[in-house]
């Protein structure tokens, strides 16, 4: 629907997470393409907590996603107030390490980061430790392994989760965001809750499976 959600549902849709005891929600996009206020594709924070009247006390931890390459970092406040808990990066790999430093300027501002390496099959074992060692050295708050075309079967994810569980800083959180092409998703997020052992995890999912192509968890 082109992030064609009204005001009215959009806080809906919030309170009703927020009334289910979620722990994150993430509301949207930030991205300089943005034109309309009628919107989840937001133009930049104040968008955003004007949509969904932000300022109000609650236990929820608002994310907002950001495609690298499609958000000016420069235009990205200081959070001072921290309504805003978090940005969700997302990156292809032929990008990964100026999204990391993008990333860098993320939690220098005072959001939690949440590192999205896109397409985490395209990585062979050697790239991806490659890449959790570089992630290492800057501390983000949550690394994930993401099935993009929901085609990473349990072999594939357990061989993931176990060298993520095994070399990421004992303090990050580990998440998984899965993709339903093949109908392995479910399955994918049990395997996750299942074998990760050493730390705290996050499982993506969204309203009705609704996502790209075959849709989310």
């Amino acid at each position: 629907n082109n992030w064609k959600f009204s005001k009215v549902v959009g806080k809906s849709i919030l309170t009703s997470l927020e009334d289910s005891h979620l722990d994150i929600v993430e509301c949207g996009y930030l991205s300089d393409k943005s034109t309309s206020l009628e919107s989840t594709l937001f133009n930049d924070v104040n968008h955003l907590k004007s949509y969904f009247d932000l300022d109000k006390e609650t236990n929820r931890k608002i994310v907002v996603m950001i495609n690298y390459g499609d958000f000016d970092v420069d235009n990205l406040p200081p959070n001072e107030n921290n309504i805003i808990f978090g940005i969700r990066l997302a990156f292809h790999q032929k990008d990964a390490d100026k999204a990391l430093e993008y990333g860098k300027k993320v939690i220098s501002k005072g959001y939690k980061l949440f590192i999205q390496p896109m397409v985490t099959a395209l990585y062979s074992d050697y790239e991806f430790i490659e890449l959790i060692e570089k992630v290492n050295k800057f501390n983000p708050y949550a690394f994930y392994i993401v099935d993009s075309f929901g085609s990473i079967d349990k072999q594939e994810l357990l061989r993931y989760l176990l060298i993520a569980d095994d070399k990421l800083n004992q303090n990050t959180v580990l998440g998984f965001h899965g993709h339903n092409n093949m109908q392995f998703v479910l399955t994918n997020a049990i395997i996750t809750i299942e074998s990760v052992l050493k730390r705290e995890i996050i499982i993506d999912s969204s309203i009705y499976g609704m996502g790209r192509g075959a849709g989310n968890l």
